[in-house]
């Protein structure tokens, strides 16, 4: 089982780039979310915010804390084989994606952790130690606390990361949206709003994300979401991540995930 690291990723739009050894930390770079009816935040407001942010700094393993549920290996297998079954039989009703996930081989998982957030600007990681180019992940989060009462949250997945703030990520966001990112790019791929999220503290939304080529598919509960072109063709790691919005960590409060599961395509 991977040990944790506690990785947080620059923001783009302050030049930062990431050091090595880990863990390192870095600020956030993406925007904050807010809760309306317009699921794409504004960038250029939140550049703002986060130009103050410092460059990448070393940080302790307590940065981000986690807890291991340890899954037998005979076990862990059969789940993995359940979950992919699913995801395949989710993809052909699809009627949209378009890969052989025939030859699918797990390469990671299942896993399950916590993150600790702090109220900062930084993202809470926990990297897989993969490097793939194509690739299916399946993810469940457990929503960490009431919007109501304590405020925003975030969570998703970071792939295909160079470690120099090169990377895409899939957001998924307590006002019920979701939010796919191009960090090189600095833009936004894409962003809508979907009845499938759960927001209610304690719900979970499990995510499978299918990344072949020049585009990724990605399911959430069980419904499709969505194609995304991803035109920057390039092996990276895997990370499942919190607070990838600024503002939306809170001091001590914890993100659960579990099933986090990857597998290789060719």
């Amino acid at each position: 089982m991977k040990l944790f690291q506690a990785l947080l990723i620059c923001v783009i739009l302050s030049g930062c780039s990431a050091i090595a050894p880990p863990p390192t930390a870095t600020p956030t770079n993406v925007p904050t979310s807010t809760a309306t009816h317009t699921p794409k935040p504004d960038l250029t407001a939140t550049a703002k915010v986060n130009a103050a942010a410092s460059q990448t700094k070393a940080v302790d393993n307590t940065r981000a804390t986690m807890t291991q549920k340890a899954i037998p290996t005979v076990t862990a297998a059969a789940h993995a084989s359940d979950i992919l079954t699913q995801i395949m039989a989710a993809a052909g009703e699809s009627g949209d994606v378009d890969v052989d996930l025939s030859t699918a081989k797990r390469v990671f998982g299942p896993a399950a952790y916590s993150l600790i957030q702090k109220n900062d600007k930084y993202v809470e990681v926990y990297r897989a130690d993969v490097e793939l180019e194509n690739f299916i992940v399946a993810i469940t989060f457990v929503n960490p606390f009431d919007t109501a009462t304590t405020g925003n949250w975030d969570y998703g997945l970071i792939f295909r990361d160079l470690k120099d703030v090169s990377d895409y990520r899939l957001v998924v966001l307590s006002n019920q949206t979701w939010t796919m990112l191009d960090s090189h790019k600095q833009r936004y791929i894409d962003s809508n709003a979907s009845q499938s999220i759960t927001s209610k503290k304690d719900e979970e939304n499990t995510v499978w994300l299918i990344v072949s080529g020049k585009k990724a598919y990605f399911f959430i509960n069980g419904a499709y979401m969505k194609s995304a072109n991803i035109p920057e063709v390039t092996k990276g790691d895997i990370m499942a991540a919190t607070g990838m919005y600024y503002g939306n960590s809170k001091a001590q409060m914890r993100t659960d995930f579990r099933d986090f599961i990857i597998w290789s395509l060719p």
